[in-house]
């Protein structure tokens, strides 16, 4: 009894201690983007929206640590996404069954990944701020509103490894200031580059490939590829998503 109440008291103490890491991490976010007067462009998000304590501006605290320690380990920009999205799902199922909070912790990330490419160039910072935010955005219209038949996970793997023009062009359309104009005219010029969806066998570097020369399926047009031979090889996979699209 005495080893079974003192491994509560530490998982209880681990607990507390999480959740201050959290909202420290959360207040150090929101002062990277407004700056230490409170006057930087937080990209749209209304950064006031929620007290400090409120678990939605602990959930932000948590995401942010775990893309923070991921940097430090090395892990991919989608091993952290997935990651956070587990550890949220777990500490905070209230607020991943709020469309409006998760709506709201989207624009976060969206600000983050804003900011991070105009002021630091973190590549796999702002590449993993994108493809959570659209992970929550993907969750709220297929489980909240019921607006698609699936989560379109193509788009989240497509983001992660974006290139810098998809990533410029993808952060201006979802913030409502001019802070990336600047960035988007200088990049405007490049060709557009995209992901093939056979991500484990394609044999192009970061299976990435020019819009123009990229082939969609014929039966959901939510999926593309290379060539013919990729979408052969991604076929058995794909199948079964390919017919909940086209219902």
């Amino acid at each position: 009894k005495g080893k079974a109440r003192k491994a509560a008291k530490a998982e209880s103490a681990a607990g507390v201690r999480d959740v201050e890491l959290s909202l420290y991490m959360s207040k150090r976010l929101r002062l990277r983007l407004t700056g230490d007067t409170g006057g930087g462009c937080t990209h749209g998000w209304n950064h006031t929206k929620y007290p400090d304590d409120h678990d939605c501006n602990k959930f932000i605290g948590g995401v942010f640590r775990i893309f923070v320690e991921s940097t430090k380990s090395g892990d991919t920009a989608g091993l952290a996404v997935s990651e956070a999205v587990s550890f949220t799902r777990d500490k905070f199922p209230n607020v991943w069954s709020d469309s409006a909070s998760l709506e709201w912790i989207a624009a976060a990330f969206i600000s983050l990944g804003t900011f991070t490419n105009i002021t630091e160039g973190d590549v796999f910072l702002c590449a993993a701020a994108m493809g959570f935010s659209e992970s929550l955005k993907q969750h709220v219209a297929f489980y909240h509103v019921g607006s698609q038949p699936l989560m379109y996970t193509a788009k989240i793997d497509d983001l992660l490894w974006a290139e810098e023009r998809r990533t410029i062009s993808y952060l201006k359309k979802r913030i409502p200031c001019k802070c990336l104009n600047a960035k988007y005219k200088a990049v405007k010029s490049l060709p557009k580059m995209y992901t093939c969806c056979n991500i484990t066998s394609c044999s192009l570097p970061d299976n990435s490939v020019n819009l123009s020369a990229m082939m969609s399926c014929g039966g959901c047009r939510r999926i593309h590829y290379c060539s013919e031979e990729c979408q052969s090889a991604n076929w058995e996979e794909h199948r079964d998503v390919c017919k909940k699209w086209r219902k």
